[in-house]
């Protein structure tokens, strides 16, 4: 319970000057998406791209912070269901915040579909075009023009999710987690799937994160040759997942009986993610054991997901307030509001409980020091006030 009110504190002591209401807070959090126009030369044809950006991303605390992308096709359908998950998700620190970028077609099965399937028409066979597009157009636009890191994450459902297992194997290196709801597996005789097995069969090193599901498709009630072959595709993938050895690829597949293929999308949403992302927060062993173990909960992070993961300003903030006033250990708290001072010399917030955890150590000496800087620091005149008074108190 201690944890909770001293997590709230923080929260609320690091988010005054931005969110001084709960309205005010309600607004910012109904983040309006962006829809930008390219002009693809590869494909020969404008496009939208539909873009939500995480809460609080042009504020200053954050300005330094960059964020994974999570790329999700039949835009702007699929992007709310994402934007409303990760909410959830991301309030308690159960994922990071991406950029969500949602992609449009003029044409879904000719984009989606790797080949022309005879028994279905005669659209079909732009799948690799269209990968060629996000290489070289969509995912150069967003690592531009936002604050990015080199993870990207890839979703689609139905033809989508043929186009996502699809780009698993074609393009292995363009995303490093790919969500497959649903997917057509039934296409072109399976051709996906043989793909996407002998891919596997033949790379038994690649670093990669796979999720695909299926609901009712393939029940024998439904009498659905597509259903079947769905369903034999997906278990076809399952079997040769689990007679390999790939010690660097996760993977997770989920058979659905209660959901239809409608549905599918919604729960494999919450589940690719969770997935995805098992241990994401800072584990409450790990907290308790002080900062040595905080920094390899990241290191871990880091080794799991291959591109630099560090604590957010906030976490350490977090973690620093227990330690000093829960956990009654100064010395320990002083090593979380140095983490983020050495990164950012102009936190004054992290300067201020640094002041309160010498005083706790009886080290005027260093308490004086910090708290000239911040009164060098400080413009508003009741805040700066504060640490005159406090000032003269150390000083008698």
């Amino acid at each position: 319970m201690l944890r909770k009110v001293l997590l709230t504190i923080v929260i609320l002591y690091t988010n005054i000057s931005f969110a001084n209401s709960f309205q005010q807070n309600a607004v910012e959090r109904q983040r309006p998406i962006i829809e930008t126009v390219i002009e693809s030369k590869v494909l020969g044809e404008e496009l939208s791209l539909f873009i939500h950006l995480p809460l609080f991303y042009g504020k200053d605390f954050s300005k330094n912070y960059q964020y994974p992308v999570l790329y999700v096709l039949d835009a702007p359908d699929n992007l709310p269901l994402y934007a409303g998950v990760l909410a959830s998700l991301t309030g308690y620190n159960s994922a990071p915040q991406p950029i969500i970028v949602g992609i449009s077609t003029n044409n879904r099965d000719r984009e989606f579909l790797p080949s022309i399937d005879k028994n279905y028409g005669t659209d079909g066979g732009g799948a690799n075009k269209f990968l060629q597009y996000i290489r070289e157009e969509v995912i150069p636009y967003i690592d531009v023009n936002y604050r990015t890191e080199p993870y990207r994450i890839i979703s689609g459902h139905s033809y989508g999710g043929l186009f996502v297992a699809h780009a698993f194997s074609s393009s292995p290196a363009l995303f490093q987690a790919h969500f497959a709801f649903s997917p057509s597996l039934f296409w072109d005789n399976s051709k996906t799937v043989d793909s996407l097995i002998s891919f596997i069969k033949n790379n038994p090193t690649h670093k990669n994160y796979l999720y695909m599901n299926i609901g009712n498709e393939g029940d024998p009630k439904h009498d659905s040759p597509e259903g079947k072959q769905m369903l034999q595709g997906i278990k076809n993938v399952d079997k040769a997942l689990k007679t390999l050895d790939m010690p660097n690829l996760k993977y997770q597949l989920d058979y659905l009986a209660n959901e239809s293929h409608q549905t599918t999308q919604i729960i494999g949403a919450i589940n690719s993610l969770r997935g995805l992302y098992p241990q994401w927060s800072i584990p409450y062993k790990a907290s308790l054991a002080g900062y040595d173990s905080v920094i390899e909960h990241f290191t871990e992070l880091t080794k799991r997901y291959g591109y630099p993961i560090e604590p957010k300003r906030w976490q350490m903030y977090d973690e620093g307030v227990y330690h000093l006033n829960g956990n009654n250990n100064p010395t320990e708290a002083l090593k979380y509001f140095h983490y983020n001072i050495k990164r950012d010399p102009e936190d004054l917030t992290s300067r201020r409980f640094l002041v309160d955890a010498y005083i706790a150590l009886n080290d005027k000496s260093s308490a004086l020091s910090d708290l000239e800087f911040l009164l060098e620091k400080t413009k508003e005149l009741e805040e700066k006030q504060k640490l005159i008074e406090l000032k003269n108190t150390l000083l008698k």
